[in-house]
């Protein structure tokens, strides 16, 4: 079965995400490194990519953000709720207690759920009375002060990393990747995310590793002597040209020509989700015939 990004991110939604935000309402003002590491790799996984794979591109390609700002969510939640409690309860008096402590000491669930307000610019929230709290209106402001503040940290990652010097030429919303969407095989979608994420075994990959001069990592299946890098493989190596002709014209006819776009944009519409399927299968017999080659 071919399991595509909605099915995927719901079976990871409610058969893993509940355990590993359980009570973090109360314990999730400290972020958890581990929990974001399990959720990268189930990201991998699903992509088909390495371990290598920078992490702003598969979560970019993913539109999956940070569990913590679920977790800072829940405690909004949790906030909100207990402001709401009868003072005859129990966790309304424990939380009645530490709000008085919180005055004394600075380390108190009360001062972090206040600093989690204040960071999103609700400063007034620690003090209004249970009537006036809106809970839908804090965690939908809470939610987007934290997309909004990730989506900025986000762009500046990628651009400043030289490994996604090809993926900041088409990626500039953090958004699920329509290609993730469609019923492509495993192969077909590590094929997609390796190339769109700097990661595929080319010579420029490969170079960077081995701490190999730039101009130095060229292509071994022709004598152009191009770097290998994305654009030498998908657009000009002659070694692929018959293939290449004849994705081109299958892209003509399903789509629209692309013969006259500069090589950046050509690539743009490779990588693009329109023809996801195409360019997979011509990565694939590609790379094969470069194994079988080299």
């Amino acid at each position: 079965m071919t399991l595509i990004h909605g099915m995927y991110t719901k079976i990871f939604d409610s058969t893993v995400l509940p355990i590993l935000e359980y009570g973090s309402g109360v314990w999730g003002h400290k972020r958890c490194d581990s929990l974001e590491r399990l959720q990268y790799r189930a990201i991998r996984t699903f992509l088909g990519v390495s371990l290598t794979t920078p992490i702003p591109a598969i979560t970019g390609d993913m539109g999956w953000y940070p569990i913590h700002h679920r977790i800072q969510v829940n405690i909004v939640r949790l906030y909100c709720r207990l402001v709401k409690l009868p003072d005859t309860r129990i966790c309304r008096k424990v939380f009645l207690w530490d709000q008085n402590m919180s005055t004394r000491y600075r380390d108190t669930w009360f001062n972090h759920a206040k600093k989690l307000f204040d960071s999103c610019g609700l400063n007034d929230v620690s003090f209004l009375e249970n009537q006036h709290i809106i809970t839908p209106y804090l965690i939908d402001s809470v939610k987007t002060h934290l997309e909004n503040e990730h989506k900025q940290s986000w762009l500046d990652n990628i651009q400043q990393m030289p490994k996604l010097r090809t993926y900041k030429h088409f990626k500039t919303e953090f958004e699920t990747e329509t290609f993730l969407k469609r019923c492509l095989t495993r192969s077909q979608r590590s094929s997609i995310s390796r190339m769109r994420c700097g990661t595929f075994p080319l010579e420029i990959e490969k170079g960077r590793v081995r701490n190999i001069p730039v101009e130095r990592r060229t292509c071994k299946m022709c004598d152009t002597n191009s770097v290998e890098d994305e654009i030498h493989f998908l657009i000009h190596c002659p070694k692929y040209t018959e293939k290449r002709n004849k994705l081109f014209e299958n892209i003509c006819v399903t789509f629209r020509d692309i013969s006259g776009l500069s090589d950046t944009d050509k690539l743009c519409e490779l990588l693009s989700n329109k023809l996801s399927k195409l360019v997979a299968n011509f990565i694939a017999d590609c790379y094969h015939i470069r194994t079988l080659t080299l």
